[in-house]
């Protein structure tokens, strides 16, 4: 019995131990996949609105449209890659930055996302010293299809 019991205990803490291992390797959430729709106003008055696609492969595309207070439009697309790591969400255009801007991400219902900047490049930086905003989902991504050959 006692046997027994050392080997469950064994079996269970190297279970533990995985399960915190598999959360500290970059994964892809599957509940952010989509398009979703975000907005935020800076500090000098400025509307910052964007559209964000996020795939399965862990890539994305954003097109923003900024507008200043005297009505000018400013539009410009980034796209680079997404993950999770440590129960954070990651992302980098590698074009122009040298890390990822890491943010905590919390679901405010089954649609919308709210997020907190914990770490960031220097623009993300200058937006906000508490840069925090939420997106909400538009569309669904296109469903994957899977061909068996049995």
């Amino acid at each position: 019995m006692k046997l027994f019991f050392i080997i469950f205990l064994s079996i269970s803490l190297l279970g533990c131990e995985a399960l915190i291992k598999a959360n500290q390797r970059p994964h892809i959430d599957v509940k952010l996949i989509g398009i979703w729709e975000g907005e935020y106003i800076e500090k000098n008055g400025t509307l910052k609105k964007w559209v964000q696609t996020r795939k399965a492969d862990g890539s994305y595309q954003i097109n923003f449209s900024f507008t200043e207070i005297d009505g000018t439009i400013n539009s410009f697309s980034e796209s680079g890659k997404w993950w999770i790591k440590d129960g954070l969400f990651h992302e980098l255009e590698p074009s122009w930055m040298k890390e990822a801007d890491i943010y905590q991400y919390q679901f405010k219902s089954q649609d919308c996302i709210h997020f907190e900047l914990v770490s960031g490049n220097d623009l993300t930086k200058d937006i906000d010293d508490d840069y925090t905003f939420s997106e909400c989902l538009v569309k669904d991504a296109p469903l994957v299809h899977l061909r068996l050959d049995i």
